[in-house]
């Protein structure tokens, strides 16, 4: 059965460009309206209208949505798996699970029609499940703030408040020359929070730092990468804030040139990881509370399909600073 993609493709457009000629949304040139109905003819595609009648027909099911890459398989995700399944499950759905590498699979998945309303994790920036939702109408929450937000219901971690508890921290330990490793920033919590960090770095007055940015692809070979390229450029760095996976490569690295944390360099994660207690030395990071967010995305999603037409949740849930071995003065520093 040919998906929208398929359409996509053959027409030579994006498939924003495609649902919205479908949908009747927004002006076209004639002659991209017609390669993209050309195309409909020639696949012979057809709007799944299963999933367009979820809501009268109630299959009291609720999925997970979540993009995963093998960077991407940390623990931590798999506590939000446990959590957002309890959430669910105590909110009176059955859950599943659906865990997929490419938008296409998703949309085969929803094309089966056995889902009241997803949940979505690991939400990119511009995220293609979120329009494919929205042209099937189907109910759902996003766990992750992507570019456009209007008329979704978000759920998220506060990252502009878990960014400041993470740079004051090491400002009142004493340090200064702090670098910041963002992990890939298709994804919005990374954007968010590398935003929010240049904007503290502003308030504080220490604009010089921005120049100890860098970003990881998630892998350890590129942490390691990016984390040479921080330490070639210029003063001595004495501190770094990262997500927890790449701060565990971080401790490793740092500890092969010869660099002691946290008496040469402390080292700050974001998301409270299981293996941040577990590092050498224990990370110091800020605790995300999951299943806080889990009941939250639940409850939005619950009324969501109770109240189709209500307006849409804006929901931030705050960090906790979670202070351990990584962290400590400066060298010099009493």
């Amino acid at each position: 059965m040919p998906t929208i993609y398929d359409i996509a493709r053959e027409a030579g457009v994006s498939i924003t460009t495609v649902s919205n000629i479908l949908n009747n949304k927004g002006r076209f040139k004639p002659e991209t309206v017609a390669r993209v109905l050309e195309a409909v003819e020639r696949l012979r595609y057809r709007p799944n209208f299963a999933a367009r009648s979820l809501a009268a027909r109630r299959t009291n099911t609720v999925a997970l949505s979540a993009l995963l890459t093998p960077e991407s398989f940390d623990p931590l995700n798999l506590q939000y798996f446990g959590a957002i399944a309890r959430a669910v499950s105590g909110s009176g759905f059955n859950f599943l699970l659906h865990i997929s590498h490419d938008p296409e699979s998703f949309e085969r998945f929803i094309s089966l029609g056995i889902c009241d309303g997803w949940l979505l994790m690991m939400v990119r920036r511009r995220d293609e499940r979120i329009l494919l939702l929205q042209e099937l109408g189907v109910p759902f929450v996003s766990i992750g703030r992507p570019d456009e937000m209007e008329g979704i219901d978000v759920v998220d971690t506060d990252f502009e408040q878990t960014a400041r508890l993470a740079l004051e921290h090491l400002l009142a330990l004493g340090h200064r020359r702090i670098a910041y490793l963002a992990e890939p920033l298709e994804f919005g919590y990374s954007a968010i929070r590398l935003r929010a960090y240049l904007d503290l770095l502003e308030e504080y007055g220490l604009q010089e730092n921005a120049d100890l940015v860098a970003e990881t692809d998630g892998t350890e070979a590129g942490t390691v990468q990016a984390l040479k390229a921080l330490w070639s450029r210029g003063d001595r760095i004495t501190a770094m804030i990262t997500h927890d996976i790449p701060a565990l490569t971080v401790l490793q690295t740092l500890k092969s040139w010869g660099l002691r944390v946290p008496d040469g360099v402390s080292v700050v994660g974001c998301s409270d990881s299981p293996l941040a207690a577990l590092a050498d030395p224990p990370l110091t990071t800020i605790n995300l509370h999951v299943d806080r967010i889990a009941a939250a995305a639940a409850e939005a999603l619950a009324r969501r399909l109770q109240e189709p037409h209500a307006p849409p949740a804006r929901i931030l849930i705050p960090g906790r600073l979670v202070v351990r071995g990584s962290t400590g003065p400066p060298a010099g520093c009493p």
